[in-house]
């Protein structure tokens, strides 16, 4: 058995954390989150057998894969404040 890290954003599973640089994660909490346009990105942290190919898997499989996951880690990114791009 070997543990793998799956991704889930809109809907979709993913490998490595899509679309994000890390300059863009939300690191604090914020007292004012709804001015802000934030997406989250759920990390599965799951166990499968060795020869798993994440290719050869069906989005149904993956998803049920998260289901079953060990841990789960919800990593927010901050995309602009009102129209604007955060500095």
């Amino acid at each position: 058995m070997k543990t793998i890290h799956l991704f889930r954003f809109n809907n979709s599973i993913f490998r490595k954390i899509p679309f994000f640089t890390e300059e863009h994660r939300l690191k604090t909490d914020v007292i004012e989150i709804d001015l802000m346009n934030i997406e989250i990105v759920t990390e599965y942290i799951v166990k499968t057998h060795d020869d798993f190919i994440f290719d050869n898997t069906s989005v149904n499989d993956l998803l049920s894969m998260c289901k079953k996951a060990q841990k789960t880690i919800e990593h927010y990114f901050v995309l602009g404040v009102n129209g604007y791009d955060v500095i």
